[in-house]
């Protein structure tokens, strides 16, 4: 650091400076930097993730084959639409966690009678903070992303956090 001054060197933190006896304690000190971290996640939409498309199912299939699909693609959830392909519903890997063993097997339980209806959503021009917080506040890991109110991908909390590694630099 240099004494605005006298363009002396003086070392950080001290008082006054050695060669002009300037008091540097009134110095103002720079606004930390706002980088790209700060930008993405407050402007950037999560259209940007490139979220992966949702496995899409009905009511009336069974969780064994949604399990199924969730094992084989290895996603933490699957949506439920209705007939007209609009979001009903979701089965999460929490919800798999705390399925009473007594309500049957996996091969006969149906969706509509374990799932989360009408889940939060996001829309694809929410930013990463909205989704973050929705997710925070809630105690969300997925979230649906609707446009016009049909599934057209889902966030994770590590989806989002792989977007932010890979583009905050």
């Amino acid at each position: 650091m240099r004494c605005p001054d006298c363009d002396a060197e003086v070392i950080l933190g001290q008082d006054q400076c050695l060669s002009c006896g300037t008091d540097l304690c009134e110095l103002r000190v720079p606004p930390p930097r706002q980088g790209r971290l700060h930008e993405l996640i407050l402007e950037d939409p999560l259209s940007q993730l490139n979220a992966p498309e949702p496995i899409c199912l009905h009511g009336e299939d069974t969780v064994g084959r949604a399990v199924d699909l969730m094992r084989r693609r290895r996603y933490g959830s699957v949506l439920v639409v209705d007939g007209t392909g609009k979001l009903s519903g979701i089965l999460t890997e929490r919800d798999l966690l705390t399925l009473d063993r007594g309500q049957g097997s996996m091969s006969e339980l149906l969706l509509e009678d374990v799932m989360t209806t009408l889940p939060k959503t996001l829309r694809e021009e929410d930013t990463i903070a909205h989704a973050l917080n929705r997710m925070a506040v809630g105690g969300y890991r997925h979230l649906p992303i609707l446009r016009d109110g049909f599934p057209v991908a889902f966030t994770s909390i590590r989806g989002i956090l792989r977007y932010i590694a890979m583009n905050a630099l």
